[in-house]
C-alpha cells in the first residue's frame, strides 16, 4: 500500500515532461505550431553545410551530402583536389586516412 500512496503523491507527475520543441535558445514554446517560421530549421537544406556557414569546424560527408553538393553547387568531387563550395568559404576535400570526403571552414 505504501507504493500506491507514493505513486499518487509525487511532486513531479510522470506524464508531465519539460521538453520544448523549439530550436532557438531564447524561444521557449512547447508546440511546433506556436513557433514562428524564423526560428524553425529549414530541413530542405543540408544541416552540416548550414552549420559550417555560421561556425568554423569540419564535418564528414556521407552519400546524401555529396548528392546535395552536386545538385546545389554543381561540383563533382575529386579525390585529388580541394574545391570551394561557392562563396561560403567551405572547402571540400578527400581524406585518405578515413577514405571519405570532408568539409572544413
Amino acid at each position: 500500500m505504501d507504493d500506491f500512496a507514493k505513486f499518487f503523491n509525487q511532486k513531479q507527475h510522470r506524464h508531465r515532461g519539460n521538453g520544448f520543441t523549439d530550436v532557438h535558445k531564447t524561444y521557449r514554446r512547447k508546440h511546433l505550431n506556436l513557433v514562428p517560421d524564423t526560428f524553425k530549421k529549414d530541413l530542405s537544406k543540408n544541416q552540416k553545410i548550414e552549420n559550417l556557414k555560421n561556425n568554423s569546424g569540419s564535418a564528414v560527408c556521407n552519400k546524401a551530402d555529396i548528392d546535395y553538393i552536386r545538385k546545389t553547387y554543381s561540383i563533382v568531387p575529386h579525390a585529388d583536389k580541394e574545391q570551394m563550395l561557392g562563396k561560403t568559404g567551405i572547402k571540400l576535400y578527400y581524406c585518405p586516412k578515413t577514405k571519405t570526403f570532408m568539409l572544413t571552414k
